[in-house]
């Protein structure tokens, strides 16, 4: 899956922060009904399109059937995966990131409603 030390680089902080969210959930109050620290893993193939700088064209690998598994499952998990990008040192291409569920020809609920926004002279990047 990783191809290269950049997308090895990602998966392992991906993979962190889903153990700090378990472990963290221990803590915490009752969990949702779905996890959504473990639903975003299938996102993983998703991070060479949508990390900022990016010169992917297209959504790679298992990205598309990734992010078909996480809406299906609990669409509201790719918003909490977009906010908590920043979190685990990942910066998004927010005009990318927006645009994930078309370029993977997959319907969704508008990803603009989960409260990303680029300011006006300000870089894509989250």
């Amino acid at each position: 899956m990783a191809k290269n030390p950049v997308t090895a680089t990602l998966l392992c902080i991906l993979a962190m922060w889903v153990v700090t969210s378990v472990d963290s959930a221990h803590h915490a109050a009752p969990s949702p009904a779905v996890d959504c620290s473990n639903l975003v893993l299938n996102l993983a193939d998703c991070l060479s399109y949508v990390t900022n700088g990016s010169t992917v064209k297209k959504p790679e690998g298992s990205c598309c059937s990734g992010l078909k598994t996480v809406l299906k499952t609990n669409a509201e998990c790719l918003c909490d995966a977009f906010k908590n990008s920043a979190q685990l040192g990942i910066t998004l291409n927010v005009t990318k990131a927006l645009t994930l569920p078309s370029a993977c020809h997959l319907s969704a609920p508008s990803v603009s409603n989960c409260g990303l926004s680029v300011a006006p002279g300000a870089s894509p990047g989250m």
